[in-house]
C-alpha cells in the first residue's frame, strides 16, 4: 500500500512539555490546551507504533471501525468519524487494493465492506498496538477516573455537534 509520509506530530505543533524556564505559558491553565496538548502526544505515539505496519491513523481507524460493523458503507464510517465524502474514498480504495478489505454490492451504489483474511490478521495487530498505547498513557488512570474522563469527553463532543 502506498503510503504519504508525515513526520511525526504533524500538526507542525511542539508536543514536547518543556517550556523554558524564563517563559510563563499562557494557556497553562486552559482545559481545551492541554486535552490538545495530551491528545497530540498520544496521537504522535500511537502513529509511529502505526509505522511499522505500514499504516496512517485513517486507514487503522477505518479497518479498526469495519472490524466493529462488518457490512458497513463508506459513507457510514464517514458519517461516524466525520471524515467527508470525497476524504473516506481513497482510503477505502487503499485499504482494497492492499487486499485488507472487501467491497460487495449491497443495493443501487452502495458497497458493504468486510476484512478480507489479511485486514482480519492486521486487525488483530492493530489491537494489540492501541492497547499497548493505551495502557502506557492511561494505565494508572482507574476506572472511576476513567468513566469520568469519558463523561466528560462525550459531553464535550455533544457540545460541538
Amino acid at each position: 500500500m502506498e503510503k504519504t509520509a508525515y513526520p511525526l506530530g504533524h500538526s507542525g505543533l511542539d508536543i514536547s512539555d518543556s517550556v523554558p524556564a524564563d517563559l510563563r505559558d499562557p494557556l497553562a491553565d486552559m482545559l481545551g490546551y492541554q486535552m490538545r496538548r495530551a491528545s497530540l502526544v498520544t496521537m504522535a505515539a500511537l502513529s509511529e507504533a502505526l509505522e511499522p505496519l505500514g499504516l496512517r491513523m485513517t486507514e487503522s481507524i477505518t479497518i479498526r471501525f469495519v472490524a466493529a460493523n462488518p457490512g458497513c458503507n463508506q459513507a457510514e464510517i464517514g458519517r461516524a468519524l466525520g471524515v467527508k465524502r470525497t476524504n473516506m474514498v481513497p482510503i477505502v480504495a487503499g485499504l482494497v487494493k492492499a487486499g485488507l478489505l472487501d467491497r460487495s454490492p449491497a443495493d443501487g451504489r452502495t458497497h458493504s465492506l468486510h476484512l478480507t483474511a489479511d485486514g482480519e490478521a492486521l486487525h488483530r495487530q492493530l489491537a494489540a498496538v492501541a492497547l499497548e498505547i493505551e495502557e502506557r498513557f492511561f494505565g494508572n488512570i482507574d476506572e472511576a477516573e476513567r468513566a469520568t474522563l469519558m463523561g466528560l469527553f462525550q459531553r464535550i463532543r455533544t457540545i460541538g455537534r
